[in-house]
């Protein structure tokens, strides 16, 4: 673990250089200042008791002019917490997204929607916030040997009194801090589950009032939100109990020590205002194992957090392997060859072996749809966990770039997806091109239907957009056509086209076989008449249905 943390915080360290800098630079001089402040009151004390008057004043006016440098400071502290706080945050984030993209579909289903909200969110806040807050504590935890350094050579007996309750204090304070770190991670546990529960409810809002199932959803939700609340409460409970008993001993050794240097004064062996300076340095000691207590307990959250947030990591497959295959030479032949893919005992393809010619339409078919869907998953890398050779050209996938190999190969998928964007804009992030998106929309016949909307290519794509199943499906396969890709992967969608839309669909298919390999999924006999081969793919075989 603490290597682990050891290596992070080298990385962070290397990706916001100047923002420690600054945030450094900023708390040395804020604690510097609250360091000196008291030093110059006590001398200021002491001048008064000595009737001067003039060396008072003076030691007073640069305790202002300190004070009003330190609330400047303090400000600019500010600025630089957010400053490395907001870097911090957005290099996880981007990394969590980044991963996200190289993580097999499997690997994937391994976190709840909560969970991974959780992890992509609130774990990098928490530890973006513990790196940026960790200057100011490694600051303040020099600041607390300075004072015992103070205090050694001020007086012996109280630098031994202070020095041995502190470590008595920490000792014990480690120790609780182990029963706190298991009620943190039982908290985060029970967030992930109300997190999740939450967002199914939202996803599943249309489900839940066309049912009217809502009395039987809720007591699930209230249930594990109870379970949160609970876990919740008695760790912030636990945590600040056992801070508020640590610091109490604190304030009773604190008037200990004042008392003592009180009478060393009364008997003429102390200056009046070292008592002042006591009083302040042990209020900074109390002030500074408050954060000692915070810091055991951040480091414990955040080593939780980062733990959480590996998962992310671990599943993990980015392809770093190099082999490119040239979009203008590629071939587009498919091969699978003893394919083993799913679980053993049950597995959805046991060492099946088949091919898909180029520049062909080839269709599966056939009842099991399990199967169909396992193809296209390997096909399109959403999870890359099977034995045997997956191929394009001679070439396994598993070994080709990522943003080459996506180049080559596009889909439509049964469940459509689109962002939260304008018609126009969902097309133009596939291709920049909006003759090219004119021109497609027209091959199709959906332009047409496009122009039938209120605002035509403006229209927002959302779940209240007025817009038929039959629409829908042609805005994705004009997607897929807008990828230019040589592999095109159609799933079970043309069967939801009235028949019109069917016959210019396939027409455009039939004239782009010549130099593309396309792939459908379908049970329609008037699609699998057109077609070039179509395979029926069971989990372990394949029959030619027609050649």
């Amino acid at each position: 673990m603490k290597s682990k943390f050891r290596s992070e915080l080298k990385t962070v360290l290397k990706v916001a250089k100047w923002e420690f800098f600054l945030k450094t630079f900023t708390s040395v001089m804020m604690r510097g200042i609250l360091l000196i402040i008291p030093i110059l009151f006590s001398s200021a004390i002491n001048f008064v008791t000595l009737k001067d008057q003039n060396m008072a004043i003076i030691m007073l006016v640069v305790s202002i002019a300190l004070a009003s440098l330190y609330r400047f400071f303090e400000g600019y502290n500010q600025v630089a917490y957010y400053k490395l706080y907001n870097k911090i945050f957005t290099f996880y984030n981007n990394q969590a997204i980044s991963m996200t993209k190289d993580n097999s579909m499997f690997s994937l289903s391994r976190f709840s929607p909560g969970q991974y909200t959780n992890m992509v969110i609130t774990d990098v806040d928490i530890i973006s916030g513990f790196f940026s807050a960790s200057v100011i504590r490694v600051v303040q935890l020099v600041e607390f040997f300075v004072i015992f350094v103070y205090f050694y050579f001020l007086d012996l007996y109280v630098f031994i009194f202070t020095f041995v309750i502190t470590a008595v204090m920490l000792f014990i304070a480690i120790k609780l801090g182990n029963k706190v770190q298991k009620l943190n991670e039982k908290r985060k546990q029970n967030l992930d589950k109300v997190t999740s529960s939450v967002y199914d409810y939202f996803g599943g809002i249309k489900e839940i009032k066309s049912f009217n199932i809502f009395d039987n959803i809720f007591p699930s939700i209230a249930n594990k939100r109870k379970e949160y609340l609970e876990a919740n409460a008695k760790y912030n409970v636990k945590f600040n109990c056992y801070n508020s008993a640590i610091l109490l001993v604190f304030e009773i050794f604190r008037l200990l020590a004042v008392i003592y240097i009180a009478i060393q004064a009364i008997n003429g062996d102390a200056d009046v205002g070292v008592v002042l300076v006591i009083y302040n340095y042990y209020q900074k000691i109390i002030d500074n194992f408050l954060i000692v207590l915070t810091l055991n307990v951040e480091f414990r959250n955040v080593n939780v957090s980062l733990n959480r947030f590996d998962h992310i990591r671990e599943y993990s497959n980015k392809n770093n392997n190099s082999t490119i295959i040239s979009k203008e030479s590629i071939n587009g032949d498919i091969v699978f060859d003893k394919v083993l893919y799913g679980f053993r005992d049950n597995p959805i393809l046991d060492c099946v072996s088949f091919s898909i010619p180029k520049n062909s339409i080839t269709v599966l078919c056939g009842s099991n749809e399990t199967v169909q869907v396992g193809i296209f998953d390997l096909l399109l890398r959403l999870n890359r966990q099977h034995e045997g050779i997956v191929s394009l050209d001679g070439v396994d996938i598993r070994d080709v770039q990522d943003t080459n190999y996506y180049s080559l190969i596009s889909s439509v998928r049964r469940q459509t997806m689109f962002f939260d964007f304008s018609i126009k804009d969902n097309f133009l992030m596939i291709n920049p091109n909006f003759d090219k998106v004119l021109e497609t929309c027209k091959l199709v016949g959906l332009d047409e239907e496009i122009m039938k909307l209120e605002k035509g290519y403006d229209t927002i794509l959302d779940d209240n957009t007025p817009v038929s199943a039959s629409t829908k499906k042609l805005l994705v396969i004009v997607r897929m056509l807008l990828s230019e890709s040589k592999v095109l992967l159609i799933d079970d969608v043309i069967n939801v086209l009235d028949e019109k839309h069917e016959k210019r669909l396939m027409d455009l298919l039939m004239n782009m076989k010549n130099n593309h390999t396309i792939v459908i999924v379908t049970h329609s006999k008037r699609i699998i008449d057109r077609a070039d081969l179509a395979l029926d793919v069971t989990n372990n075989s394949s029959t030619v249905v027609r050649k």
